[in-house]
């Protein structure tokens, strides 16, 4: 073979080696949930009234955010060391906070000029009654908030960094993993998790010892901070756990054909019973389907198809809110009571077009390198 053959060999080589690297299984698992993501905002109890068919399907799709959680942080703390650098942190600023900042703006443009147009002066009044959600805690569109909450979480990889250097064992991480679920069910048993709304924590300990703080735009803030760390923190731990089972030279032979039905064999009868198990059912959900998509990577080999929905998901993400208000008014016309009455053939007639056209255009968005950077943080 002569030299440039065998440059074009290497070359022609060198994709399918990233692809493999990828994990293509994890791509397909991303795009599936950001399919879950557009499901679950396809009619909700501020649309209407919810057949209880159209409740337990919406359930069903619950597991999407934990898993973007669960994904984001396998990664992060794959190098823990990373995380005393400033290239560290200027790569999350550039990924999260750049693209939260864009969105938060373009969202409050777009809602405020719909409201304008609409003559809703009542509603632009309320949009900006909450400065504080705005800025900190995603309050320009609902799905906004995983960004700051991502962010925060990410601190949290310090920690993990610290355990690397003292050396903790597995049994250590698992004990650490074990009481972060358990207090975070606690907290959110008695009512002081983290409420996505009103963009509170910790309701009832401060109405029990100052029932005024909340008003303070400080405390607030300081109490969401530390409601987001504690419920990021089973994930950063499991994925350190996960991170170092992995890095076992010989565990990767061990996912095949069974291990991928085992694992999403667990993750479905869970998924489809998960009303009836504590809701740290969505911690193990995310790490199954996580575990289903390394075990399916083997399977999966230069597959654009599914390494572009992988890509497109953080965009599909953030975008779906605006396709899916210019869907409505034709879904409205084929099914007149769909604002009113979710049911299960509503949910799909929002969310298939929904799903399918945010992902064109984001798609197409990330042709342009800049505007992809700024906008997708890559």
């Amino acid at each position: 073979m002569s030299l440039p053959q065998k440059q074009s060999e290497i070359k022609r080589s060198q994709p399918s080696s990233k692809r493999k690297q990828r994990l293509l299984g994890i791509d397909l698992c991303r795009g599936i949930a950001a399919y879950a993501v557009v499901q679950v905002h396809s009619g909700d109890e501020t649309w209407g009234s919810v057949e209880p068919s159209a409740f337990l399907f919406r359930s069903l799709f619950y597991f999407a955010v934990p898993f973007f959680l669960a994904g984001s942080f396998l990664f992060s703390t794959r190098k823990a060391s990373d995380s005393t650098s400033w290239s560290f942190w200027k790569s999350k600023i550039e990924r999260i906070l750049i693209p939260y900042l864009i969105w938060s703006i373009l969202y409050l443009i777009i809602r405020s000029a719909f409201f304008t147009l609409t003559h809703e002066s009542a509603r632009i009044q309320s949009l900006f009654q909450d400065p504080l959600s705005l800025v900190f805690f995603g309050g320009a569109s609902y799905q906004l908030y995983f960004l700051p909450l991502l962010f925060t979480g990410t601190f949290l990889i310090l920690l993990a960094h610290y355990l690397e250097k003292r050396k903790i064992g597995i049994k250590g991480l698992i004990i650490l993993a074990v009481s972060s679920i358990f207090i975070g069910q606690i907290l959110a048993i008695y009512g002081n998790n983290f409420k996505l709304g009103p963009n509170v924590a910790f309701v009832s300990l401060v109405e029990l010892i100052a029932p005024d703080a909340n008003q303070n735009n400080l405390i607030r803030l300081i109490l969401v901070q530390i409601s987001w760390l504690i419920w990021c923190l089973p994930y950063v731990i499991l994925s350190m756990i996960l991170n170092r089972w992995l890095n076992k030279a010989d565990r990767l032979n061990l996912f095949n054909a069974f291990t991928s039905i085992i694992f999403l064999g667990l993750f479905l009868i869970i998924d489809v019973f998960r009303n009836y198990i504590p809701s740290f059912s969505s911690i193990l959900l995310a790490y199954l389907f996580l575990l289903t998509g390394i075990s399916i990577s083997k399977y999966l080999k230069d597959n654009k198809f599914i390494e572009n929905v992988g890509a497109c998901s953080f965009g599909i993400y953030l975008i779906h809110p605006i396709v899916m208000n210019l869907v409505k008014p034709f879904v409205h016309k084929l099914l007149p009571t769909s604002l009113v009455q979710v049911s299960i053939p509503s949910m799909l007639a929002f969310c298939i077009p929904t799903f399918f056209i945010s992902w064109a255009l984001v798609s197409l968005i990330k042709r342009e390198k800049r505007i992809s950077l700024y906008l997708f943080g890559e």
